[in-house]
């Protein structure tokens, strides 16, 4: 799922997003914390809920790929969205790859091997 969260959350209690385990139905592979910021999005695409519905632009058939599922992490939920699409159908090299030149957004790919690869900076984001 996506959500977009707006405004400033409590200090005591900050916003915090679950993002589903696509490996383990009813499990988390984390937990972004909306600590100190006032707008965040976070996106998921991927397989694991509604099958193989991402369509590969080069060739206009399903994409092919080695993800299960691609979280981004970024302030827009609409930028946030298209982002992880589009790297779940690049696959998880050139999708990390991409993801991390892109100012201000972090992503995590869990692959269909069970391999969690994340962008530089998402450590910083979790809890």
């Amino acid at each position: 799922g996506d959500v977009q969260l707006l405004g400033t959350p409590g200090a005591v209690r900050p916003w915090r997003v679950g993002v589903s385990d696509p490996l383990r139905p009813g499990g988390l592979a984390a937990v972004v914390s909306a600590v100190g910021v006032t707008e965040l999005a976070v996106a998921t695409s991927g397989s694991a809920e509604r099958g193989a519905h991402v369509v590969d632009p080069r060739t206009g058939r399903s994409a092919v790929t080695d993800l299960l599922s691609v979280t981004v992490v970024a302030s827009r939920l609409t930028w946030a969205d298209c982002w992880a699409t589009a790297a779940f159908a690049m696959g998880s090299r050139e999708g990390l790859r991409w993801l991390d030149s892109l100012p201000g957004v972090e992503g995590l790919l869990i692959t269909a091997g069970d391999e969690v690869r994340c962008t530089g900076g998402l450590a910083g984001l979790l809890g």
